[in-house]
């Protein structure tokens, strides 16, 4: 079985023997705390909207943010974080020893060095360097090696694909390597971050506190050139690019995830390789069910805590000190009709058939059988599309704008005959957008693994009035994000105070244990 080199690098990660644990003292937390901190966790989460292996960096950047601001300074905080983490049950206590503990505080101490050298203009936001804090941390912990492996592979066959005329071929990689790490593996931009700063300059990572000082201006440099390529306006094409050729790669991540050490020898029966792939495609479709409603509720947590409580409570002091009336019938569809427009998201995708199947098992074959020939198919993607006929063009985007007016107009028109006020037409507008944003987010996310986009014969009339909410959605989406009233009461009003009191019930369960421990 002859197989690219780039192939046989990741069979190589996956034939690697998984590190046996160190047997030394490991830290211990109390089972009732821990399911406090648990359900604390959980709270927290459902008002942040992120992806659930993103969760874990998320809660290691806010417990860093907060101890280092409680402490003055990052002294000992590492076994504070662990402890936490453990509460938490983000982490096993198998993961973590002394010298883990050590490391953590050795990465802590450098960032905090930087920080504190960082002067003047020229300067990394502490928000940026707590990012990288976090992911390096939790790569300390957790090793993420298959997983960047795969992200790796997915680069290294669609990079040959795509031409950035007019651009320098390194700043060109890395345009491609976050789009694939924003589509792929769906990474946020901390992560994405970190992962290119190990690329691009590796060193950084073996400083010390102590050597910062020699590094800063490099990294100033690469640190800005990151910041430059995330601004690109030709990011968002290439990311829509490669989304669009994930579906056989999330497949073969799926395959090598579950086989792992075996895949070679299943690999080596096509048969048996095949039979595989339906196997792994199967169980996925089935699971889109569960994962599409998984969504739909989280969505509607997420909106109903963070916006919902927020537009109502403007919409009732309208209604009671402006029109000295409470308008039912708006305030009735405004309350009913985020959850109602959500749960229909939830019966309305369909599930991929045979032929969807067939078409992936023949892309993954392809795809690690010939992996030289992925170069040579069509689809590249050319950095700038040439205007044939400009004038059509133009045409077609004052078109465009007039949507704008036509949808919003007749939901203006409609809502105006139900007797909307000035303040429940504005809440129902946000809300429609913003659910159908979110709804459509998660049609996408029940189509990953899709080959073809099946488009039905009246969605192209469907997508000309909804295309206007959609984009309203997707901005209200980004900018209201950073205004979110609830994770501020959590991370600053009842986290400090929370986790002292979890510190404080683990120190007397673990003094209870030892005097028990004296008196047997």
């Amino acid at each position: 079985m002859n197989l690219s080199p780039v192939v046989e690098a990741l069979l190589s990660e996956f034939e690697r023997p998984a590190a046996i644990p160190k047997e030394t003292d490991r830290l211990d937390v109390s089972r009732a705390v821990s399911l406090l901190a648990v359900l604390y966790e959980k709270a927290r989460n459902a008002v942040e909207f992120r992806a659930d292996h993103l969760i874990r960096r998320a809660a290691i950047e806010r417990i860093l943010k907060r101890r280092i601001m409680l402490n003055g300074g990052g002294r000992n905080i590492a076994e504070q974080l662990i402890v936490e983490l453990l509460w938490a049950r983000y982490i096993d206590s198998s993961l973590v020893d002394n010298e883990k503990s050590a490391g953590i505080q050795s990465i802590i101490d450098r960032y905090l060095t930087l920080k504190h050298a960082g002067t003047g203009q020229r300067s990394i936001p502490w928000d940026t360097l707590v990012g990288l804090a976090s992911s390096e941390i939790e790569e300390t912990i957790v090793s993420a090696g298959k997983r960047i492996a795969l992200t790796n592979f997915f680069y290294q066959a669609i990079r040959p694909k795509v031409a950035l005329e007019h651009t320098d071929p390194e700043y060109a990689n890395m345009l491609v390597y976050i789009a694939v790490e924003r589509a792929y593996a769906q990474s946020d931009d901390a992560l994405v971050t970190y992962h290119l700063l190990r690329v691009i300059y590796p060193d950084w990572f073996a400083a010390t506190a102590q050597t910062v000082a020699s590094h800063r201006e490099r990294l100033l440099s690469t640190m800005e050139m990151v910041a430059k390529s995330f601004r690109d306006p030709a990011l968002d094409r290439l990311f829509r690019y490669v989304r669009t050729n994930t579906p056989p790669y999330l497949l073969i991540r799926d395959f090598f995830m579950e086989t792992g050490e075996k895949a070679r020898s299943i690999l080596e029966s096509q048969e048996q390789f095949e039979q595989k792939l339906a196997e792994i495609a199967s169980r996925r479709y089935h699971e889109i069910g569960n994962k599409v409603r998984r969504a739909v509720v989280r969505s509607f947590i997420y909106i109903f805590l963070t916006k919902m409580v927020f537009a109502f409570a403007l919409e009732a002091p309208y209604d009671l000190y402006i029109t000295k009336k409470i308008a039912y019938i708006p305030l009735g569809i405004n309350t009913l009709l985020p959850p109602v427009l959500l749960f229909l998201v939830a019966g309305l995708f369909s599930v991929p058939g045979a032929d969807n199947t067939k078409r992936l098992t023949d892309s993954v074959k392809t795809i690690l059988f010939r992996f030289e020939s992925l170069k040579d198919q069509l689809n590249p993607f050319v950095g700038k599309l040439p205007v044939r006929r400009p004038l059509l063009t133009a045409v077609f985007s004052v078109f465009y704008l007039i949507t704008y007016a036509v949808t919003f107009g007749l939901i203006h028109w409609g809502l105006r005959g139900l007797h909307f006020s000035v303040a429940s037409e504005l809440i129902f507008l946000f809300f429609i957008a913003l659910v159908s944003f979110f709804a459509y987010r998660i049609r996408l996310s029940a189509k990953e693994y899709e080959m073809v986009d099946r488009q039905g014969i009246l969605e192209p009339i469907f997508d000309f009035f909804f295309l206007p909410i959609l984009r309203a959605g997707h901005i209200l989406s980004r900018e209201i994000a950073k205004i979110n009233i609830f994770i501020f009461l959590f991370d600053f009003v009842l986290e400090a105070p929370l986790k002292v009191i979890f510190e404080v019930a683990e120190e007397w369960i673990r003094f209870i244990r030892i005097k028990k421990e004296e008196i047997i």
